[in-house]
């Protein structure tokens, strides 16, 4: 037996409000995947987040990004211990996508560059935006061609996950958005996020709350995110600097200055209580290292071109 290859992939949350498809940032929450060579047909073990609910067969998206690298994935075993919810919007997908295609290019020598890795992510998700994230770490805008450039977060920015106990498929919520939007609210929403990224090179977060607003996605999915309308009742106040849809949702995202983090989250679970919703509320800062791998449990400079 070989040995076991262990890698750790953030969670992510993408558009952030008018960057739809473009931008994502990676948090402090992560999956561990383990790839450990053994006799016979591969086997997936799954743990904690999806556990009995995921699949352990060829379906299964660690498997599958494996074997995109691979071709034949017998004689490895798969162990994955999740952290990140299942369909909330914070890139549970991409997480298992990239852990499994970085675990690929380790095994298989495949000398892939980390533009190659992005680009066969990308390929699987659909969207390249929670990958670049999750492999590159911090905040990235990411073009239509899967080249993802790093965004600069000021030090005093933080954020509030506020995750619901409702569900939403990535695929039918994609398939819920309008197929043309008008071109006001285009120009509108593009030239949002335009400012957003500037004005976070600038470290301006005066000017956040008039940003993270869009006008493309997050009004066709508003319906299925809980406690959204309460939670932006908060932007503005007591540090809050605004709220965002996390990925196709049902996760909110709140913006906030570090200092007030503790403070917005108690506020957050306050007036969630008021409607009467259950949600998990964390806070979570951004991350500026995305997926890391290491072998037998120590770090190896040989994995430094497999995680690009």
């Amino acid at each position: 037996m070989g040995e076991a290859l262990t890698i750790s992939a953030p969670a992510t949350s993408a558009n952030l409000g008018p960057g739809f498809d473009a931008l994502a940032v990676a948090l402090d929450l992560s999956n561990v995947i383990t790839v450990v060579p053994r006799p016979g047909p591969i086997e997936v073990a799954v743990e904690g987040e999806g556990a009995g609910e995921l699949p352990s067969d060829a379906h299964n998206l660690v498997w599958r990004a494996l074997a995109m690298g691979l071709g034949n994935v017998d004689g490895y075993e798969i162990r994955c211990r999740n952290r990140i919810p299942l369909c909330r919007g914070l890139g549970s997908s991409a997480a298992a996508v990239c852990a499994g295609l970085v675990a690929a290019n380790a095994l298989g020598g495949l000398r892939w560059s980390p533009e190659d890795i992005l680009a066969r992510a990308a390929e699987m998700e659909g969207h390249a935006d929670n990958a670049a994230a999750c492999l590159k770490g911090g905040m990235v805008s990411v073009a239509p061609d899967a080249v993802a450039v790093p965004v600069s977060v000021p030090d005093d920015l933080s954020f509030v996950t506020v995750v619901s106990e409702a569900r939403v498929s990535t695929h039918e919520a994609r398939g819920a958005l309008p197929t043309t939007v008008p071109l006001a609210d285009a120009a509108a929403t593009l030239g949002r996020a335009v400012q957003l990224v500037l004005a976070l090179s600038d470290g301006d977060l005066d000017r956040l709350p008039a940003l993270l607003v869009d006008r493309l996605h997050e009004p066709s999915r508003e319906a299925h995110v809980p406690g959204l309308h309460a939670l932006r009742a908060l932007v503005g106040d007591g540090g809050c600097l605004g709220a965002t849809i996390s990925g196709s949702g049902p996760t909110v995202l709140l913006w906030v200055r570090a200092h007030a983090a503790e403070n917005v989250a108690r506020s957050a679970l306050g007036v969630l209580a008021a409607e009467g919703i259950s949600a998990d509320v964390a806070v979570r800062i951004p991350v500026a290292v995305g997926v890391r791998a290491r072998w037998g449990g120590a770090p190896d400079a040989r994995l430094a071109r497999a995680v690009g």
